[in-house]
């Protein structure tokens, strides 16, 4: 038996991972396993993988909020290292500005390494904590 090995990229040459989905709740769960498994395979924690899972969640759900019926939200990851950052976008006719509430803007600070919030998208990004140790 000769062992083949797996012709996918990986590592940093693979390039960005995108998602593209209707802007419905109900497909929030999609982002946050792509973000959380990507994450995991960048070698975050437990812990910064839940930091992660949080962020998506919460910036993914003001793209959704924001959004009209037939909108769509694209996600870009790209893993570079033991850090990963997620960019979402909002696609659609109507480009309203994503109102941020007090409570959202303190969990993505409190939980994201640096994060933007700009018109319709948003950056955040989510280093390992065990980088330094």
């Amino acid at each position: 038996m000769t062992e083949t090995s797996d012709p996918s990229p990986s590592g940093p040459d693979a390039g960005p991972v995108r998602l593209s989905l209707p802007a419905s709740p109900r497909y929030l769960a999609a982002a946050r396993v792509v973000a959380t498994s990507l994450g995991a395979e960048s070698g975050l924690s437990v812990d910064d993988l839940e930091d992660l899972r949080l962020g998506v969640n919460e910036l993914v759900s003001l793209l959704v909020e924001s959004g009209d019926p037939g909108d769509r939200v694209e996600l870009e990851f790209d893993a570079l290292g033991s850090s990963i950052t997620v960019r979402g976008t909002r696609s659609g006719a109507a480009q309203d500005a994503i109102e941020v509430d007090e409570l959202t803007a303190r969990i993505v600070e409190a939980v994201a390494d640096h994060h933007v919030i700009d018109g319709s998208s948003f950056s955040l990004t989510k280093a390992s904590s065990l980088r330094d140790q």
